[in-house]
C-alpha cells in the first residue's frame, strides 16, 4: 500500500516537471518566460495586449514590446537569453527545441529597436537552427553571444560579443562573422558587406542598449 502511495507521488511530480511545460490555457506549449523587467513593457497575444510581468510565460506568436522607457529579458527553454531594447518590438514566430534529438527550430522577428541574444542549449548543438528575421536581412548563429538592432543611424547593424560566429543573409547575400569585436551595418536592398572590427564606444553603446 505504502509502495503505491510512493510511485503515485513520483509520478505526479515527473508530470509536474515535464521538459514541455504548458501555458496557462493548456492550449500552447511554454516556450520561454520574462526573468526581468525596466519599465513599461507590454505582451501582443492572440490580438490583445496585456502588460507584461516577471515570470510571464511565453508562447509561439507572442510579440513583446518595450516603451522608451522599457526594457525586458526573456529566457527560452533551452536557457538561452534574449534582451531587449527600449522602443522594441520581438515576435516569437516559433520555437522547437529537442535536447534528446539534438534539434532545434527557433525563429524570432525584430520589427524594431534592439536586442542581445545569448544563445543556451541550442548554440551547443551540431546543427543549431536560432535565426532572428529583420526588415533587412536575417540573422543567425553558430553559437554565440550577438546583438542587433537599427538603433545608430537607422541601418542594421550587427556584431558579435563572443562565440563560433555569426551569419547575415538577404536576398542579395550573405556574411559570416567569426571574430569577437567585429560588426556589420546592412542597407536595404544591399548584399551584407563584410564583417569589420568595431570601436569600443560602439560596441559599449550597443551592449548598453539591452543592459538590465
Amino acid at each position: 500500500m505504502h509502495s503505491l502511495k510512493y510511485l503515485s507521488l513520483i509520478l505526479l511530480v515527473c508530470c509536474c516537471f515535464d521538459p514541455v511545460a504548458y501555458a496557462e490555457d493548456d492550449s500552447q506549449p511554454m516556450v520561454g518566460n520574462i526573468i526581468q523587467i525596466q519599465g513599461r513593457v507590454q505582451l501582443f497575444r492572440s490580438g490583445k495586449i496585456e502588460q507584461l510581468k516577471e515570470h510571464t510565460i511565453l508562447q509561439e506568436g507572442d510579440r513583446v514590446i518595450t516603451a522608451s522607457s522599457g526594457r525586458v529579458g526573456l529566457r527560452m527553454r533551452d536557457n538561452s537569453r534574449i534582451l531587449l531594447a527600449n522602443t522594441t518590438e520581438f515576435e516569437i514566430k516559433r520555437y522547437r527545441f529537442d535536447p534528446v534529438a539534438g534539434t532545434s527550430d527557433a525563429q524570432f522577428k525584430l520589427v524594431t529597436g534592439a536586442f542581445r541574444a545569448i544563445t543556451g542549449a541550442i548554440g551547443q548543438q551540431s546543427d543549431p537552427q536560432f535565426e532572428v528575421e529583420t526588415p533587412v536581412a536575417t540573422i543567425g548563429i553558430r553559437g554565440t553571444d550577438f546583438w542587433g538592432g537599427f538603433i545608430f543611424n537607422g541601418d542594421l547593424d550587427v556584431a558579435m560579443f563572443r562565440g563560433k560566429g555569426v551569419y547575415i543573409r538577404n536576398a542579395l547575400g550573405m556574411t559570416e562573422i567569426t571574430q569577437k569585436g567585429y560588426g556589420v551595418t546592412v542597407q536595404e536592398r544591399i548584399a551584407p558587406p563584410a564583417a569589420k572590427p568595431w570601436p569600443d564606444r560602439k560596441l559599449r553603446q550597443a551592449m548598453e542598449s539591452t543592459r538590465l
